[in-house]
């Protein structure tokens, strides 16, 4: 045995396995959920949005008159149907129009960026020039082979890109978020069989992507992308706020399709014509508008939710991509190194790509959660009215099924045996002796 003196030798360390892919994008969505949530807390957004036409949802006048609770409570039932169903239209809205981060701080931050340049335009170019040629020295005379010097002289020139071109990329950032939506937009009216989302909003058919309100006609043709949303928002909004509403006014739809500047002329002349539809409007239905308000607020609540919460997603994954298209004029470069190419597809290239997919999916689950909706009312709408038609026939089969479960005759049971069940033999607990012999 041999004694030695001295630290133990170190076990040899395990290197921790790199981050697999959803784990990276997992991180990226938390880091630009947070960000957000400091941008719109600290810089809010300041002045009107981009301009954009109005649709007939914007149109549309939720009143209801007639007095009482019932009505009351009607009244804000039905007001806040069209509040949330507006806003989930106008957060998917937002997803298609502009990216939420160059719309809040990304325009300011590159128009303070250009004056900043112009005002040192002379030492920022001399500054570019030095650091150009000592690099280009550097890599010239050094001795060791390598790319090092070739990916700092990259990224030079992707900073100088950025800083003497920052509307440019900022815009080109923005567009990136922006077109993917849109571009599965284009996608979903070529594929349509029956054309009818891709011409039901057309301009000049009367439908709704018609110009209405446009200042002499001059408002520019909507894009394909435009039409297919407007098309789409504009059934998502009938069913769930259009219905309910002319169900409370008249009692039935036929207001849903009207519209909006036609709708009060169609219900003066129905009041003054059907006296119904008089009663209706003035309020002498109130536990029916109470029951219909109702209805039509739990209906489009889960749908509506769904609708932001996949605008939320789809904003964070805009984000994420306007910042990595920002920093790919910076990070691309270090590719040309080939021991950092592997870390340029996980932490750049691989997220990006991911972030797109997300933000592509995002637009395709908002279309299939209001066709589903629309699925939805539409069969619960057939269902009503099959049952509307036949209740006494269905109830008659409900009474003659009752009646006969209720004549079937009773199953036989198993009958008890003739034959008496064996005794068991009694045997004692304890011998017992006796004398002259032992039992």
């Amino acid at each position: 045995m041999t004694i030695r003196r001295g630290r133990p030798p170190a076990r040899p360390s395990t290197p921790r396995p790199a981050p697999g892919p959803a784990r990276v994008l997992a991180a990226y969505l938390a880091a630009t959920f947070v960000l957000l949530a400091v941008v719109f807390a600290l810089r809010p957004a300041q002045g009107p949005p981009p301009p954009a036409p109005a649709w007939d949802y914007q149109r549309e006048t939720v009143a209801l008159e007639g007095g009482g609770t019932l009505n009351a409570y009607a009244r804000w039932a039905v007001r806040t149907t069209a509040s949330v169903t507006r806003g989930s239209i106008e957060r998917q809205r937002d997803v298609h129009r502009l990216s939420p981060l160059d719309y809040l701080t990304g325009q300011r931050a590159a128009n303070a960026l250009a004056g900043w340049r112009e005002r040192h335009r002379l030492p920022l170019e001399g500054a570019t020039l030095a650091a150009v040629c000592a690099l280009a020295a550097w890599g010239t005379l050094r001795r060791r082979p390598g790319r090092v010097w070739l990916a700092a002289l990259l990224m030079l020139v992707g900073l100088t890109l950025l800083v003497t071109r920052p509307q440019t990329a900022t815009t080109l950032a923005a567009k990136a978020g922006t077109e993917v939506p849109n571009l599965l937009l284009r996608a979903a009216a070529t594929a349509d069989p029956s054309k009818s989302v891709a011409t039901a909003g057309s301009p000049g058919e009367g439908g709704v992507g018609s110009p209405a309100g446009a200042v002499g006609g001059a408002t520019p043709a909507p894009s394909a992308a435009e039409m297919v949303q407007r098309t789409v928002a504009t059934r998502y909004w009938t069913a769930f706020v259009g219905e309910p509403l002319s169900r409370l006014q008249t009692g039935t739809t036929v207001l849903a399709t009207a519209p909006p500047a036609a709708k009060a002329g169609v219900l003066r002349t129905l009041r003054g014509r059907v006296t119904a539809v008089g009663d209706w409007a003035v309020g002498r239905r109130g536990p029916e508008r109470a029951v219909i308000a109702t209805l039509a607020l739990a209906y489009v609540l889960p749908f509506a939710l769904a609708l932001v919460a996949l605008a939320m997603l789809a904003s964070c994954a805009q984000t994420l991509v306007w910042l990595l298209a920002l920093a790919g004029p910076l990070v691309a470069p270090l590719a040309v190194d080939p021991r950092r190419r592997r870390a340029v597809l996980r932490w750049w290239l691989v997220p990006l790509a991911a972030a797109l997919a997300l933000l592509a999916g995002a637009a395709l689950a908002a279309l299939a959660v209001i066709r589903v909706a629309e699925l939805t009312h539409a069969a619960d709408a057939y269902l009503g009215m099959l049952l509307a038609g036949s209740t006494a026939p269905l109830l008659a089969a409900a009474l003659a099924i009752r009646r006969l479960l209720g004549q079937r005759p009773a199953r036989p049971r198993a009958l008890p045996s003739t034959r008496s069940p064996r005794q068991p033999a009694h045997r004692p607990s304890k011998p017992v002796i006796l004398r002259g012999g032992a039992a």
